[in-house]
């Protein structure tokens, strides 16, 4: 549950600052505590007067913050019995055409990718996935993927080289693979081979997903061929298991 003021983090805005509306203020500290687990998906928030009490406000102000939050899809009011973080339990779809647009565009959601690092280092572990000598070249490219501000996939991939070195320029521009490949010229590209485990994160990883140690995650091995059936990109992306369930469609199998 909300922990008081004087036991949460501090919050990106202060509710008394004059610069900015305190709905917004009270808005941005909630958002705050649900983006940080404070307040978990499928909880309850205390009733309005309790958290306009919180904040020093009336339930009017405080009915425009929430208002806020459930346009943004952080909130869901249930008429009768209150108001609840919003679950979000995503379908991602295993398919010849796996791409994380499309598969959350299905649902109404939408994702950020952010690259978190890039390094051109030997084939090694790669080589066979990608058909290339051990000591050839590729690049690898470390990326998380974000839905409502929740952290909900850790992708590490590798790529190519030369034939797309330079692909950690338009990832990072675009927050997009598909959209770097098209840049340099992949048009299209399907998945190849897909291997779906589970395990439990290591530090690294449960801190770049924000979640703990102790929580598994789903881990999925891949190969992406172009339209010759040329690897372009291999690698394995974690997914917070409680955010992101597989589904393996009919096409997969085809």
């Amino acid at each position: 549950m909300l922990k008081d003021d004087n036991a949460a983090a501090p919050s990106p805005l202060d509710v008394n600052d004059a610069t900015v509306a305190r709905w917004q203020a009270i808005a941005a500290q909630l958002r705050a505590d649900i983006l940080a687990g404070r307040v978990a998906p499928g909880e309850r928030l205390p009733n309005e007067t309790a958290l306009a009490e919180r904040f020093g406000v009336n339930r009017h102000t405080l009915r425009q913050a929430v208002q806020a939050l459930v346009r943004e899809g952080h909130l869901n009011v249930r008429q009768g019995c209150g108001t609840f973080v919003r679950e979000l339990v995503l379908d991602y779809a295993l398919r010849r055409r796996t791409r994380l647009s499309e598969n959350l565009a299905r649902t109404g959601e939408t994702a950020g990718r952010e690259l978190l690092s890039h390094a051109v280092l030997p084939a090694g572990e790669w080589a066979d996935a990608l058909k290339l000598p051990a000591r050839a070249k590729v690049v690898v490219l470390e990326t998380r993927s974000s839905v409502r501000g929740r952290r909900v996939g850790l992708s590490t991939a590798a790529f190519p080289c030369p034939r797309l070195a330079d692909i950690a320029a338009p990832v990072a521009r675009h927050g997009s693979i598909t959209r770097a490949l098209a840049e340099l010229g992949v048009a299209d590209y399907t998945r190849s081979r897909s291997v779906v485990s589970t395990r439990l994160p290591t530090q690294a990883e449960a801190d770049a997903l924000a979640r703990p140690m102790s929580q598994p995650v789903l881990v999925v091995q891949y190969v992406n061929v172009d339209r010759a059936g040329v690897p372009v990109e291999t690698g394995s992306t974690l997914f917070a298991a409680d955010a992101v369930q597989l589904v393996v469609e009919p096409d997969a199998l085809a």
